[in-house]
């Protein structure tokens, strides 16, 4: 039978050790995430992704979002998230925190129940489980802005993981965002032109075939009066500006702005574990 402070002793040389690797992985991780946006400072000054940090966001987007308002203006701080998962990381949770109110949709019902047993029902935030097309979208987002009195919508971000394009295509048919944020596919850069034909109703496989490519994208935005004025480091969102708002930032190609995909950055630690505590406080307090 072994001691048991031997097996103490052995447990926290093994707790140690692994503490010291996450550390280091870290300070690796770090250092990479500096040495890119150097990179980027020096090709492209001034690009707003040189201004990311995550709160909830998937890694560097609620930076990012907050340095494109800081030069716009807030407006009315309405925001529509399309793919808002369970909440515990998207790019909308650190608005809520900061006073905005909008619309979190997700087609995963145990990710939307998730969100409605952690916060109370609340008039700054609709939430609603709904497996969003091309005919359905419109629908869907009106209602939930006349629910909140809302007319415009000041930020958008959409990441559903399939027919993207099409169903961002068929909401800008009815409205307007100020900022768009969409998820891309960085395996495909530019000049290459791909997206995912209309699949209603499916949900990702996992595999390479979801979204579209950054290119594509802009074309469609473009022909909409939006202009590309950043991507996240880690390669997984584009943002766009209307054409009127778009002299406030400066102009790149879209092969400068451009960001290859670098998952492995989100495993870079910004904080002790999401939760959904804080905005429980914060909407409770404000409803």
């Amino acid at each position: 039978m072994s001691h048991p402070i031997v097996d103490l002793k052995r447990v926290m040389a093994t707790f140690t050790r692994k503490l010291r690797e996450l550390f280091n992985d870290q300070a690796i991780l770090h250092q990479e995430y500096q040495r890119i946006k150097n990179d980027i400072s020096r090709r492209t000054p001034g690009n707003p992704a040189l201004f990311g940090y995550k709160v909830y966001s998937q890694f560097d987007e609620d930076g990012i979002i907050a340095y494109i308002f800081s030069q716009l203006g807030d407006g009315d701080r309405v925001f529509v998230e399309i793919g808002c998962s369970n909440g515990l990381e998207n790019n909308t949770h650190a608005l809520l925190l900061q006073g905005w109110r909008g619309v979190w949709v997700d087609a995963d019902r145990t990710k939307v129940r998730f969100i409605e047993k952690h916060v109370s029902a609340s008039p700054r935030l609709i939430v609603k489980q709904e497996f969003v097309s091309v005919e359905n979208v419109s629908t869907i987002v009106t209602a939930a802005l006349t629910v909140l009195k809302a007319e415009v919508i000041d930020f958008l971000s959409i990441d559903i993981d399939g027919d993207d394009l099409n169903v961002l295509t068929a909401l800008l048919d009815h409205l307007q965002p100020r900022v768009i944020c969409a998820e891309y596919n960085a395996k495909f850069p530019p000049p290459m032109r791909v997206s995912i034909q209309n699949k209603p109703n499916e949900f990702w496989a996992g595999d390479d075939y979801h979204g579209m490519s950054l290119s594509s994208l802009t074309d469609v935005l473009h022909a909409r009066n939006y202009r590309l004025i950043a991507c996240g480091v880690s390669g997984v969102n584009a943002f766009f500006v209307r054409d009127s708002d778009a002299p406030t930032f400066p102009t790149f190609t879209v092969e400068q702005i451009f960001q290859p995909a670098r998952f492995y950055l989100r495993k870079m630690a910004s904080g002790h574990p999401p939760s959904l505590k804080f905005l429980k406080d914060m909407l409770s307090k404000r409803a």
